[in-house]
């Protein structure tokens, strides 16, 4: 769309050398003609700049969704980041969650709301004859309407996807099918059954397939590979992923940058407090100048699927549901509905012109789709504020606390990196990590500041001014807080940036940050929606000037490096004809280069002096 507004065609160039012509009778037709050159040249340079990373392909792995698509284009294409495998159903094993344990924790939060108005205590009866909106439709799945005609990719996982013993998007919701799920909480989800091999053959499969069917990517070693990465995260599984795009999709270079910071560079802010709200987790850092300040690390293993199972149990619970339907916690098709009720119908307060509203919704059961409906109910307004009341939240993952995690919140595997610490950025804190003993992590947790232990949530206006209050300076404070960018799924909430705003002014008054007398929270920013703002912040990095220096290529992350070709030159240009002086040369620089330690020249080494953060 930019660029065909920037193009000007030749009829534009005769209209635009009248108009001047009109308003300056006296100017000269060389003048007129040299400033219609130099629009034109401004125009180039300009698509020029746009067109500039053609070559190279922004990956953004996420709990939810794989954001992928060339650098030259505006957003990303995106896709569900599960896979599903035809099983035998016995085979498997997948249960839901008890969420009738949130029931107390709920009531309690119902009745806070009622006392501070945003709930009526004797909400109005519908009124009239209810009205059908349809808020998803599932019918596009293409078990219903007959195969979509798509690309297929050129590889053995074409054969896979055409006998339908791997599937993905849609599909997974169609048949008897495992549907594994590689990333948890913005790490790999790794469990007794799923190990590390496992996660990235699924990640190189659900990659591939978004590059030949999403992208229509012929030949992967023609292009680079941005990789967006999470602030906190493990250095063993990053480098597991920039092995598996190097040496199996055969990128020709790669190169690494933190979400909160290319999200900062999206939204063109040089100081901000980045919130990412997103599907199962929230992390929250301040970014000053490309930064992220140290201490100011805040990450909770909860989510936007949180509020889902929250209104999924509250739709249960008030029989706003059709009773022929049982919706399952553990079926992505459920939560996926619950995921677009959210979306549309969810507010933090309660609106009065919406109770008569009946939302339409789909599922699948015994591969036949099911439509049924769901009346407007309180539960709408209650699971939005579960974020600003957690306790709920707290409830559901007592149910899933074998997880063991530092105070940083990153998990650790048995195979884990001695090298990977964040000490530096954590605020000195000393780490260690657990496994296996329940008793031991309960006690470390119960230690711990229950602000940085990930598996606890508090309200999320308390995490953003904790992590803002870390930082020392009262003027970058203060920039902070007028900058607070939200971004994720879970950012497009509706009424979100007003109670925070709200909320967080409150909270600063009583932290005493007298220096902070205005809060402004943004989300959508030149029309770039929270969810894609880190991957539009990575188009940036290959319109740059010195984009050709940042390239980890291939070469140098395999070790494949070629002998001193500039001083072996300058040898044999310089032979004078001594044929056994120029054997004696040859034989001093080859022994000269096989004992040369090049280890900093190629594999982590090198990646550690190309990426701009701590490793």
């Amino acid at each position: 769309m930019l660029l065909s507004w920037l193009q000007i065609s030749d009829i534009n160039y005769i209209l635009l050398s009248n108009i001047l012509m009109q308003d300056k009778p006296n100017q000269s037709q060389d003048t007129v003609q040299n400033t219609i050159k130099s629009l034109q040249d401004k125009i180039q340079n300009i698509e020029n700049l746009i067109e500039r990373g053609s070559d190279c392909i922004i990956i953004q792995y996420g709990s939810h969704s794989i954001k992928m698509n060339k650098a030259s284009e505006m957003l990303p294409k995106k896709f569900r980041n599960l896979i599903g495998y035809k099983v035998q159903s016995q085979l498997k094993q997948v249960q839901s969650a008890d969420l009738t344990v949130i029931d107390e924790s709920l009531l309690l939060l119902e009745q806070k709301l009622m006392q501070k108005g945003a709930l009526k205590a004797q909400p109005k009866s519908m009124r009239g004859k209810p009205r059908a909106k349809i808020e998803v439709d599932l019918r596009n799945i293409r078990g219903f309407l007959g195969k979509k005609e798509q690309k297929q990719p050129q590889s053995t996982l074409a054969k896979m996807m055409e006998d339908k013993s791997v599937v993905f998007e849609d599909d997974i919701f169609t048949g008897d099918y495992l549907v594994r799920q590689p990333i948890k909480h913005g790490f790999f989800n790794l469990t007794e059954n799923y190990n590390m091999q496992d996660v990235i053959e699924d990640l190189y499969k659900l990659t591939l397939y978004g590059l030949n069917c999403k992208l229509d990517v012929k030949n992967v070693s023609d292009y680079y590979c941005i990789l967006v990465i999470p602030d906190i995260f493990q250095r063993i599984q990053v480098k597991m992923l920039v092995d598996m795009l190097i040496r199996q999709l055969r990128f020709k270079g790669i190169y690494l940058h933190l979400e909160s910071v290319l999200s900062s560079f999206g939204a063109n802010l040089q100081q901000c407090c980045v919130v990412d709200i997103g599907y199962e987790k929230i992390n929250i850092t301040c970014v000053d100048d490309g930064v992220i300040l140290p201490g100011t690390y805040v990450r909770k293993n909860f989510g936007s699927k949180d509020i889902d199972l929250v209104l999924m149990r509250q739709v249960t619970k008030r029989n706003a549901c059709d009773q022929a339907v049982q919706l399952q916690s553990s079926n992505y098709g459920d939560l996926l509905q619950m995921e677009k009720l959210k979306e549309k119908a969810c507010q933090l307060k309660q609106k009065e012109d919406k109770l008569n509203y009946n939302y339409e919704l789909h599922c699948l059961r015994n591969q036949k789709e099911k439509r049924f409906f769901v009346q407007h109910n309180d539960g709408l307004y209650i699971s939005p504020n579960t974020l600003f009341e957690s306790e709920p939240f707290n409830e559901i993952r007592k149910q899933d606390m074998h997880e063991c995690f530092d105070f940083t919140g990153r998990l650790f595997e048995m195979q884990y990196d001695p090298e990977d610490n964040f000490e530096e950025l954590s605020g000195g804190i000393q780490l260690c990590w657990y496994w296996g003993s329940k008793e031991k992590e309960q006690q470390y947790f119960l230690e711990g500041n229950q602000m940085l232990n990930p598996n606890y949530m508090i309200p999320l206006d308390h995490m953003i001014a904790y992590s803002i209050a870390q930082v020392q300076d009262p003027e970058i404070r203060q920039k902070l807080a007028n900058n607070i960018l939200f971004t994720g799924g879970g950012a497009h909430l509706i009424d979100l940036v007003d109670e925070v705003e709200a909320l967080l002014i409150d909270k600063f008054q009583v932290m005493e940050l007298n220096e902070i007398e205005r809060v402004e929270v943004k989300t959508i920013i030149r029309d770039v929606r929270p969810i894609y703002m880190a991957w539009v912040g990575a188009t940036v990095l290959p319109k740059t000037e010195s984009v050709s220096e940042l390239w980890v290529t291939a070469p140098r992350w395999l070790g494949d490096l070629e002998t001193q070709k500039d001083e072996l030159e300058d040898m044999i240009n310089q032979f004078d004809g001594d044929v056994q002086q120029l054997e004696k040369k040859l034989i001093a620089f080859a022994k000269k280069d096989k004992e040369k330690d090049r280890s900093c020249e190629y594999g982590l080494k090198h990646l550690k002096e190309k990426i701009p953060f701590i490793w």
